[in-house]
Formats: C-alpha cells, sequence, structure tokens
C-alpha cells in the first residue's frame, strides 16, 4: 500500500509508465505496518525500484530470503547485528549495508526496535 502526503507531486516516467512522484512519511508508513501486523512494507513498487521499510522488535525473527537483484538497507534508527553469509556484523543508526544478489542476511540481536529502510534494483 502507498502511504504518501498529496503536497509536491510532478509526474515522473519510468520505462513506459508514468507516475507521479510522491513523499512518505516514516510515521504513516510505521503505523501501517502496524496495522498489517508485519515487519516490513514497501511503499514503492515500480519495475525499476522496490523499496520500504523493515521494523523488527526484540526478540522478531527476520524470516527473508536472499533476493534476485542487489539490495542496499540504512538503519534509521536502533542497533543490532545483520548476518551476511554465515558472518555477524553490528549495526547501528547510520549504517548503510550493501547486500549482493543471492547472498544470504538478516537482522538480529536488537534489544529494541530497529528500524532500516530498504531499496532493491526492481522487483525481485
Amino acid at each position: 500500500m502507498l502511504i504518501y502526503k498529496q503536497e509536491d507531486h510532478r509526474k515522473v516516467t519510468l520505462g513506459e509508465k508514468e507516475m507521479n512522484s510522491k513523499v512518505f512519511e516514516l510515521n504513516k508508513l510505521l503505523s501501517e505496518l502496524e496495522d498489517q501486523g508485519g515487519y516490513f512494507i514497501d511503499f514503492i513498487s515500480t519495475r525499476g525500484i522496490q523499496s520500504g521499510i523493515i521494523r523488527l522488535h526484540p526478540g522478531e525473527n527476520d524470516t527473508q530470503q536472499p533476493h534476485s537483484v542487489d539490495e542496499v538497507y540504512y538503519v534509521i534508527e536502533g542497533n543490532g547485528f545483520i548476518e551476511l553469509n554465515g558472518k555477524d556484523h553490528k549495526i547501528r543508526q547510520g549504517t548503510s549495508i550493501f547486500v549482493p544478489a543471492k547472498a544470504d542476511h538478516r537482522f538480529h540481536g536488537n534489544k529494541e526496535d530497529i528500524v532500516i529502510f530498504y531499496a532493491l534494483g526492481g522487483r525481485s
């Protein structure tokens, strides 16, 4: 589901598809995520890019599988670990992470909520 403010939009062309640009607010995305009961929400999904927000509560499992395209993460708040191909890496607010296509990865070990932005190169 797309959640956005209606202000400041203009048309952009994505391949053959034309769509309005949008502005997204984190608090609204997190509220929608809470309402739907999952731990992630996609808010952009086009042929060129897919992006969303992950929020993991302490002890919640990140069940994602490797993706067929490269992925970038940015930690908005919180800290914990990302396991990349079997090795743990400490992450915290402000950490950027690149995960190549087909790499095993998952977030874990957070003692408080962790909120992460992600973007993938097209639909996986």
